[in-house]
């Protein structure tokens, strides 16, 4: 009965948590419909080298500004592409561009960029002062807000300084985290994924709590169908799929793990595209189908606004499950005689290990790991510890830290693993933690991959994760090295504590509606004791629900919450928010006495080495008089929506402990 009891909660919090995306369904080849899109494109260009629609008689500027982009988006140079000898920028030579619109200017930046020309002096003229002198003294470029990320994409394609319109953009995001066309206007999905992509152009960083609060509008926003539309009451279209596909990658979200209803964007962009190699606005419309054509190349080809010559773009050039099945050469069941490639960097020595992994499975690792995947931030960071970046070929889109771990291949959500995605990359070896679930580890393992599962549940389970890592990719020297640091800081934090005689009652906060805290049993509660402090709900089993009259009569002199989620404008965050002006609690001890402390999530959730980081910083919170006054920490870096994932996590724990004894 406390299985099932266990079991309907899991259920429960995956309900709340598809808003983080659910796996999907497999995409057709993208490399084929992007190929057959471009041969539509070719036979749309005009003898003036321009492009137009079936229907003109002459290039068009739009159209054209579309079908360029398309090409070099491909990786072709437009120079290249030419009719009766003329090319598109012979085209766009030979017309009166006078045309003075803010959006306008950037285009004709941008276009010019793409053919390999300075903006700053083609043909005697300046274009990137006329955008400059479009530039207010607030930031703001143009009259609207859709004229400034123009504007954004026009002046970094040119290499200028767009840091205070940037600044400016920022300040336009709305409540629901999503971007108007103009300040006061409703939030869609087109200019919320153009604003994305301008802040990420203009120096923003893809964890930066604007852009994570805006890809949650967007998870909020999509339709059944997997694709996007520009309001609330309008149909699914090609146009807005395909700025969202584009936003999506700058950031390096997946897209395929992006979902409603099953269904993600790149397989509804695709379900567009018609036999000739077009791609319809709508299911049941064809509207300007060159110039929806170009957008979606854009798109598929993983690129972003501004669009530059030789850009690099996020992958999505995957074929379907079926083919990757039957293309793959993946490992047979059998650790023992499990086909897996040797390192490039191998020296030839490596000894078969044997590793029991913290479920009691045991795999044996016969040859060295080269290919390795994680499926938890707190792998990956351990990972990188350990110096194994050029192995690691695969990683959650949770995996912020570090810096480099955003730059690796994207396979999926921390509870949305993309199978397709993993058995693209061929890996050697999985590390999986046990937030997974045990349906998806178990179902790795059928397929042949070598699957060790993690589940630092305690400072001295991650400590020793560590050290498995280290034995199961030959980083045993590493691995010692990195836990005698980590443990030669614990203890000097233990050492300074030694003669303290009082410890404060603190508590860790993860949300709010309801409470819930960390309880006895976890290595929050471990690394509040270590850092000289009571546990102040040590009476609850684990990661529960506390009621707020518990709250009030138990009345902690520390509260800690998690930062990461409902991150806003000025560092305010929701959790600590609540605790200042629910008003309910303003009698407790922590909120009068300024009390209450933000602490990055990612080093307070996850068990990876950064958990001394963490003791540490409790300790200064805990005993200023010993440690020093320890500022409140809001970290931007937090992954989106961790708070609910760890609460997911520990259930699913719980579940994969009773199932496995």
């Amino acid at each position: 009965m406390k299985l099932k009891k266990v079991e309907l909660l899991i259920v429960l919090l995956f309900c709340l948590c598809t808003v983080f995306g659910t796996s999907s369904a497999s995409s057709p080849d993208v490399d084929e419909a992007i190929q057959s899109a471009l041969d539509y494109i070719a036979a749309s260009q005009f003898p003036d080298g321009g492009f137009a629609e079936s229907s003109m008689i002459e290039g068009s500027i739009g159209t054209t500004w579309f079908a360029v982009t398309a090409i070099s988006s491909a990786g072709e140079d437009p120079n290249d592409w030419r009719v009766n000898n003329k090319s598109p920028l012979d085209y766009w030579n030979s017309i009166n561009d006078d045309a003075d619109g803010t959006g306008e200017m950037a285009k004709k930046i941008t276009y010019l960029v793409l053919f390999g020309i300075d903006p700053h002096d083609y043909n005697g003229h300046n274009y990137v002062a006329d955008l400059q002198s479009k530039v207010k003294a607030s930031g703001k470029i143009g009259d609207f807000i859709y004229t400034t990320y123009w504007g954004i994409f026009g002046l970094v394609a040119a290499g200028e300084d767009v840091s205070t319109s940037v600044a400016w953009l920022k300040q336009q995001q709305q409540e629901d985290g999503g971007f108007a066309w103009a300040e006061g206007g409703v939030s869609d999905s087109d200019d919320t994924a153009a604003s994305i992509m301008a802040l990420i152009a203009g120096g923003v960083s893809q964890n930066d709590p604007v852009i994570t609060k805006a890809i949650q509008y967007l998870r909020d926003v999509q339709e059944p169908t997997g694709g996007f539309n520009y309001g609330y009451y309008s149909e699914s279209n090609l146009a807005s799929t395909a700025w969202v596909i584009q936003a999506l990658a700058a950031c390096g979200v997946d897209p395929l793990t992006v979902t409603n209803n099953g269904k993600n964007p790149i397989d509804y962009l695709l379900s567009l595209q018609q036999a000739d190699g077009s791609f319809k606005y709508t299911e049941y419309v064809v509207d300007s189908p060159v110039s929806m054509t170009a957008r979606a190349v854009t798109a598929l080809t993983g690129k972003s606004y501004p669009i530059m010559p030789l850009q690099t773009g996020y992958d999505m050039r995957s074929s379907t499950y079926a083919d990757v099945i039957s293309k793959t050469p993946v490992p047979t069941s059998s650790p023992e005689t499990a086909s897996t490639p040797i390192s490039a960097h191998s020296t030839g020595k490596w000894n078969p290990v044997t590793i029991t992994d913290d479920y009691g499975y045991t795999v044996t690792i016969s040859e060295e790991p080269s290919r390795i995947i994680s499926l938890a931030p707190a792998n990956t960071e351990i990972l990188f510890a350990l110096g194994l970046n050029d192995s690691i070929v695969g990683v959650t889109e949770y995996c912020n830290y570090p810096e480099e771990a955003v730059t690796k291949p994207i396979i999926g959500g921390y509870t949305t693993v993309n199978v397709e995605r993993v058995i693209t990359q061929d890996p050697d070896l999985i590390f999986a933690y046990y937030g997974n679930g045990e349906g998806l580890i178990n179902h790795l393992r059928n397929l042949g991959y070598i699957v060790i599962t993690l589940n630092a549940d305690s400072i001295e389970g991650t400590l020793h994760d560590i050290e498995i890592v280290g034995q199961a990719t030959g980083k045993t020297t590493e691995a010692d090295e990195l836990v005698d640091r980590m443990q030669s800081r614990i203890d000097a934090v233990k050492e300074k504590l030694k003669d303290v005689t009082t410890a404060p009652q603190t508590i860790h906060c993860m949300w709010t509606d309801p409470l819930w805290v960390s309880g006895n049993n976890t290595f929050q509660d471990e690394m509040i004791k270590i850092a000289g402090g009571t546990n102040a709900f040590s009476d609850v089993e684990g990661w529960g629900v506390v009621t707020l009259e518990k709250l009030l009569t138990t009345d902690p002199e520390i509260i800690i919450v998690d930062s990461g989620m409902g991150m806003g404008e000025g560092g305010t965050d929701i959790l600590k928010n609540y605790f200042w002006e629910e008003a309910r609690l303003q009698g407790l001890s922590a909120v009068k006495n300024d009390q209450v402390f933000v602490i990055d999530a990612d080093i307070m959730d996850r068990g990876g080495p950064r958990i001394v980081d963490c003791i540490e910083t409790l300790a200064r919170i805990q005993h200023p008089e010993i440690f020093g006054a320890q500022f409140d920490v809001q970290s931007s870096a937090s992954s989106p929506g961790f708070i609910m994932i760890t609460t997911i996590t520990a259930v699913c724990g719980l579940v994969f402990y009773y199932r496995k004894r």
